[in-house]
């Protein structure tokens, strides 16, 4: 033994014999899956970012194949690190992610770069940011390999880190090898293994050794030949390694077999006591000692320290020498570094299970005392404190308390279970009881567990807390945007109808659900809503309720196309907001002016503002701003016919396992306007992945985002040939509900337009009259705005037939800040010439179709037009040729730019500093970039580059 800090006793190296220390047989009998593994070092070794799964069950072999790939890493100069999640840290955060980067005798990576800036609500978000920047700087020296064992116990925000890292790092020399028991763990974990699964990630499947491979594994353990009657006793064995061995060590220390001329023969054909005896018998034929500490060292964990172990028992650690060693040669415990740890999982579980419950409970809890008396934070003894505490425990109480708090932020579905938890310990008398109630039920909010959170505030809430406070924590709910608009809405009616309301949080409700029905696309419910609010907050000069009101009094003038109006509202909250207190809606105010000027043709200073307001939001650490303002910056650019930075940036945010988060109008926006890319580029990847989102948000509630999904759907089945398809979502959501599906909040100017054509080709006539009106209508209330003239031209030029029309669209569009919306009138004025016999008006209004469509990256509606200029008898040639799909030639000039940065060396967040932009914008620039070249790491672009510059 040796003092640690703080006066510890800690187990020294090399104190404990030999076994203790897990001597390391060679592996056997999974050549194929070791060959799979080298096949990923090679190509770690070749620049580029791997990732494989190994799954197996319980003593098939996983760690011990971890382990050999580690030392095959660190014989080709890879750095390594290792992390294992465990059941009793599954809710730490990052747990096994962190001991793998952090930990070990020669980290990956230096604690003390990583800083302790975390502590902010959105630290996860951050956190993961600043992993990956120096993991990404770390394997731009050398390659790393990530080795994580038993995930199946893993923590939501190490699965979460799996997700982001492995696919954002995937340019770089970083290799995962992620193991985990099949068809275990949590639901976000399977969700993450099957998206890593659908990306392309290797798997590595373990199952029973075959003959030949439990031979090899006989002839190590006894250190001679087996003989047939050897084998057929290892045949029980089921082909397990754990077992296997467990088996072979057994026959060997009762002397069941002997050796002779280098062949094991078997004496006695029976198994050995350690295999066919319980867990229970096994440790009753040990000495008492050595049977307590067993016991008591289950509830530590698989690993702890001998310091811990002695507190358990109130004994000094000199006098565990005895039964630790009796337990090591029983081959229970064995050695790491200076802890011990049970020799593998299922011995740990099987001796938890030889104790009676109330037992394990005791111990548990006594357990959790240890260590937080030896300085462990409460979030990493809670589970077993949920677990194991009785009622009216209020150590228990308050430890789950701080843990939920210090997880509500980043984990808030595990937040909200210790904060029942820590209720259904509490008396109802408990002095905590209401706080742990108000913030259970907001964090039932934040985890959109919907249904559940209801039940709470009619259970719990309403038990426990006075109206005033109901009214509060359903003022917090109000004001979540990561949760429905509806539900939102919902808890402003319930504070509402709650007795004894004080005047002043009446008129705060008001406010917040006339906003809430705005974003919900509910804008008639919102009008009377408006007027009461309106005067109850002046009464009352609350300046939060003021600026809340003028945000949503721009939304409905923008609903009702008064966007002039519309934009004097929300600069006038701008204003007003800066006083309010409430900065995340200050950040969707931003964001909401860019959409109003992008409506006025005032894209210039739209996209000055977008600039400012991401580099903002990187700069003070808004995770949240960020996705606001970075996909509300990737429809700015898809109106302006960027599309391939549009797709860098949109389909960064937008995956078909994150479908379910749109539950906002701006996001549900950005979403559609990522298949409206991938309709463009003609993507049929990105365009099913697109549907599929698509067909997520129209199982919503929300209107505003049913309608972004409902159209998203229509202009696909038009697109497709299938107008009757088309119209036919229009009227998903009823079919009164296709008067309006548009204008979308927020909207694009030309969509009446496409409108009129589905409406026209599926003989809806009233439809098309009714897209008309309102184009023209918003013209009239927007004079000068020429993208609104030109769209009600348009709409009015394909309901009538005029080609004057049209071309008084084209005249409008042009010069303007839509080519796609000019190149859209061009090809719809060149179809009337058509009609009419004017062949060469045709040709030179489709020829300036086609060099729009190409300019822009449209492949899908450039191909659609040369078609239709082949029928007339035209082979258009561009003067300048469009890029083309792969080379250099094809990039954008933001690829281009991202390109040499990265060829130089930079990281994606020291390009995305110099660019003014985020490092997901980056990173989707650099996937396209890889994709176009045909290269996959960061060394073969260097390479490239370094040609093509000469």
């Amino acid at each position: 033994m040796r003092t640690g800090s703080a006066g510890r006793l800690v187990a020294e190296p090399g104190q404990f014999p030999a076994k203790a220390r897990e001597l390391i047989p060679p592996v056997r009998g999974r050549d194929a899956e070791l060959a799979a593994l080298a096949q990923q070092l090679d190509r770690l070794l070749s620049g580029q970012g791997t990732v494989a799964l190994v799954e197996g069950g319980a003593g098939m072999g996983k760690s011990r194949l971890l382990t050999e790939v580690a030392t095959m890493a660190r014989r080709l100069s890879i750095r390594v690190g290792s992390g294992v999640a465990a059941p009793c840290n599954r809710v730490v955060q990052l747990f096994a992610l962190l001991e793998a980067l952090f930990d070990g005798p020669s980290p990956i990576l230096a604690r003390a770069a990583l800083g302790d800036a975390h502590k902010s609500p959105e630290q996860r978000y951050w956190l993961l940011q600043d992993l990956e920047a120096l993991l990404e700087r770390a394997a731009l020296d050398a390659p790393l390999l990530v080795c994580l064992d038993d995930l199946q116990w893993a923590d939501n925000a190490t699965v979460a880190a799996l997700r982001s890292l492995t696919a954002r790092l995937a340019t770089v020399p970083v290799a995962w090898v992620l193991a985990l028991r099949p068809g275990q763990g949590s639901r976000p974990l399977m969700g993450a293994i099957d998206y890593l699964e659908r990306s392309g990630t290797d798997k590595i499947v373990l199952g029973p050794l075959d003959q030949a491979g439990v031979a090899r594994v006989s002839a190590d353990v006894l250190r001679a030949e087996p003989d047939a009657a050897v084998l057929k006793m290892a045949e029980r064995a089921g082909g397990s390694p754990f077992l296997l061995v467990e088996l072979l060590s057994g026959l060997r220390e009762e002397g069941l077999v002997r050796v002779e001329s280098g062949r094991a023969r078997l004496v006695e054909s029976r198994l050995p006591h350690r295999v066919s005896e319980s867990m229970r018998r096994r440790l009753e034929r040990m000495s008492g000692p050595a049977r307590q500490v067993a016991t008591v060292a289950a509830a530590l964990g698989r690993r702890f320290s001998v310091n811990d172990l002695a507190a358990m028992l109130d004994v000094p650690a000199s006098a565990l020498l005895a039964p630790i060693e009796e337990l090591i040669q029983a081959g229970l415990l064995i050695e790491r570094g200076d802890k011990l740890a049970f020799g593998h999982d299922l011995i740990l579980e099987a001796v938890r299970g030889s104790m009676p419950v109330s037992v394990r409970h005791a111990l548990d809890r006594q357990a959790a005392m240890v260590l937080l008396n030896g300085g462990a934070l409460p979030v990493e003894v809670a589970t077993r404190l949920a677990a194991s505490a009785e009622p009216g425990d209020n150590v228990a109480i308050a430890t789950l308390v701080k843990a939920a708090e210090a997880l509500g932020t980043t984990d808030p579905g595990t937040a909200a279970d210790l904060g029942r938890r820590a209720l259904e310990l509490a008396s109802r008398q408990h002095a905590l009881r209401g706080p742990i109630v108000v913030q259970t039920a907001v964090w039932l909010h934040a985890a959109a567990r919907g249904a559940e959170a209801k039940s709470f505030a009619d259970t719990a809430m309403r038990q426990v807390l006075p109206p005033e406070q109901e009214a509060e924590v359903c003022l917090s709910i109000a004001g979540m945007f990561a949760i429905s608009p509806d539900v939102r809405a919902e808890a402003c009616r319930q504070a509402l109808a709650l007795p004894g309301l004080p005047e002043h949080l009446r008129a705060r409700h008001l406010a917040l659900l006339c906003h809430n029905l705005v974003t919900a696309g509910r804008v008639t419910d919102a009008r009377p809503v408006l007027d009461s609010a309106t005067s109850e907050v002046l009464k009352y000069q609350d300046v939060a309720g003021q600026f809340v009101l003028e945000l949503a009094g721009s939304g409905i003038s923008y609903a009702d196309g008064h966007f002039a109006r519309s934009l004097e509202l929300v600069e006038a909250a701008l204003r007003t907001g800066l006083g309010a207190g409430d900065d995340t809606r200050l950040h969707l105010t931003r964001q909401w002016r860019c959409d109003v000027l992008t409506a006025l043709d005032r894209l210039d200073e739209s996209f000055q503002l977008s600039t400012e307001n991401v580099a903002a939001a990187q700069r003070d650490r808004q995770g949240w701003a960020l996705a606001v303002y970075e996909t509300g910056r990737g429809r700015q650019l898809l109106q302006t016919g960027r599309l391939a930075d549009a797709a860098a940036i949109l389909e960064e945010h937008f995956t078909v396992d994150s479908a379910h988060q749109v539950v906002s109008v701006l996001d549900a926006a950005g979403a559609a306007a990522l298949g409206r890319v991938a309709l463009h580029t003609g993507d049929r990847d990105q365009a099913r992945q697109a549907t599929e989102i698509a067909h997520v948000m129209l199982g919503q509630s929300v209107p505003s985002v049913r309608r972004h999904a409902a159209w998203l759907l229509a202009l696909q089945a038009m697109g497709d040939g299938d107008p009757s398809g088309a119209h036919r979502w229009l009227c998903a959501l009823g079919e009164d509900e296709r008067m309006l599906v548009l204008p979308l909040f927020p909207m694009d100017v030309s969509d009446e337009s496409r409108l009129v054509l589905i409406a026209l080709a599926a003989q809806d006539h009233e439809l098309a009259v009714n897209a008309v009106a309102a184009a023209r209508y918003r013209s009239a209330l927007n004079p000068g705005v020429r993208s609104l003239a030109g769209a009600a031209a348009h709409a009015s030029g394909l309901l009538k037939h005029s080609r004057q029309e049209l071309a008084e669209a084209v005249e409008l569009f042009d010069g303007g800040p839509r080519p796609l919306a000019l190149a859209a009138a061009s090809e719809d004025l060149a179809a009337a010439s058509v009609e009419e016999g004017a062949t060469q008006a045709a040709v030179d209004a489709f020829g300036r179709a086609l060099e729009l469509y190409a300019q822009a990256g449209a492949a899908w509606d450039a191909g659609r037009v040369r078609g239709r200029l082949r029928a007339l008898g035209v082979r258009r040639r561009l003067a300048s040729a469009p890029p083309r799909g792969s080379g250099w030639a094809a990039m954008t000039d933001s690829e281009l730019t991202v390109a040499r940065l990265v060829a130089q060396g930079f990281t994606n967040r020291e390009v995305a500093e110099q660019l003014f932009v985020s490092h997901h914008t980056v990173s989707g620039h650099l996937r396209h970039v890889f994709a176009k070249l045909g290269v996959n790491s960061r060394v073969e672009l260097t390479r490239l580059a370094g040609i093509h510059d000469r």
